[in-house]
């Protein structure tokens, strides 16, 4: 039994997984600032977590990989197997950028 996947259905399962995951993500901090509210706590300044620049070099770099695999999907036929490695390595080295930025603006200031 040979099991295949196409990369639409691989890309799809990862926009979900993504979109979940975001959801999620968001979801959690609104209840933790309402908690925060309730218990009369001051709120965290919003730019100090630098969120902004994180998911932006995040999707870049998913972008990024996206378009590496299909350029290398063109050149090499039914070489499927590169856009999982490259979304997820893409997207690593935008997280990896985006500690860097971070970092060196925190030591700046």
């Amino acid at each position: 039994m040979h099991l295949t996947a196409e990369p639409e259905v691989i890309l799809g399962l990862i926009a979900i997984v993504a979109g979940f995951t975001i959801y999620a993500f968001i979801k959690s901090r609104h209840l933790e600032r309402m908690q925060q509210l309730q218990m009369g706590t001051p709120l965290q300044d919003i730019h100090k977590s630098f969120i902004e620049v994180k998911l932006g070099l995040l999707f870049i770099g998913i972008g990024i990989g996206i378009l590496t695999a299909f350029i290398l999907n063109l050149i090499f036929t039914n070489a499927f197997d590169f856009y999982p490695a490259f979304i997820f390595l893409f997207g690593g080295l935008g997280l990896l950028l985006s500690f860097f930025i971070v970092r060196n603006y925190k030591m700046k200031q």
